[in-house]
């Protein structure tokens, strides 16, 4: 038997009824869920850009910061004490970019200028490179190299001097026509703001020796300068 005309059309409207609840339905929670997805990207967005901001006020890493401790001028002596045999610099220059590192020998008394240069950062090796000159008269030596940190805070420094033709390294012979290198290492130890700790060592045949009689047991300490408490 058919439905009456009257219950067709109830049951269209109920089923017009029921489609048209489902569409609202449908179309609130797909509000909600793209506004709280909105939220959430905006979200992210803000904390991102904080984290850049924060990034970029504080700066990248200071690379020369293990290093810091050699900026001074110092005076070089043996462990045992004694006079200065040497006074060694390092100062900063251009906004910290770079350091400038100097040196002189004591002989009777007065400063006799030995070697400058410059040490700066090498992003790829991740150490100080660097480059001398140690024949102050005549621009016939120089060394180059590296500074590099150990684990336990110790710099090293290992270079190669290079001798023109008539130079002579300490403890080797004059260079001849086709010039002659020797390497050497020399290392230093913070004892404190004011104390270092450095040994200078030349590569021989029989190994690292001092590169003078006792400079495998040196003192760095600060010079006093005016305006220094």
């Amino acid at each position: 038997m058919s439905a009456t005309p009257s219950r067709r059309n109830n049951g269209n409207r109920t089923t017009v009824k029921s489609i048209l609840i489902g569409s609202l339905l449908a179309s609130f929670y797909l509000a909600v869920f793209t506004v709280a997805d909105g939220n959430a990207q905006q979200d992210q967005a803000f904390t991102t850009q904080n984290h850049t901001a924060a990034d970029v006020e504080a700066g990248p890493k200071n690379p020369y910061a293990p290093y810091e401790f050699l900026i001074g001028e110092w005076d070089v002596t043996s462990e045992d004490g004694g006079p200065a045999v040497a006074v060694q610099r390092v100062h900063w220059r251009s906004n910290r970019s770079y350091m400038w590192y100097t040196g002189s020998l004591i002989i009777d008394g007065k400063e006799v200028p030995h070697f400058e240069g410059v040490m700066m950062w090498n992003g790829v090796h991740k150490n100080l490179d660097m480059l001398l000159s140690v024949d102050l008269r005549t621009g016939l030596v120089q060394e180059h190299g590296t500074l590099s940190v150990e684990p336990d805070g110790t710099v090293v420094r290992n270079v190669t001097g290079v001798y023109s033709e008539g130079a002579q390294p300490l403890g080797l012979p004059v260079a001849g026509p086709s010039g002659l290198s020797a390497r050497f290492r020399q290392t230093f130890k913070a004892a404190g703001p004011d104390k270092i700790f450095t040994s200078v060592m030349r590569q021989s045949e029989q190994g690292w020796v001092p590169t003078f009689p006792g400079s495998d047991n040196l003192v760095m300490t600060r010079r006093l300068l005016p305006g220094d408490s």
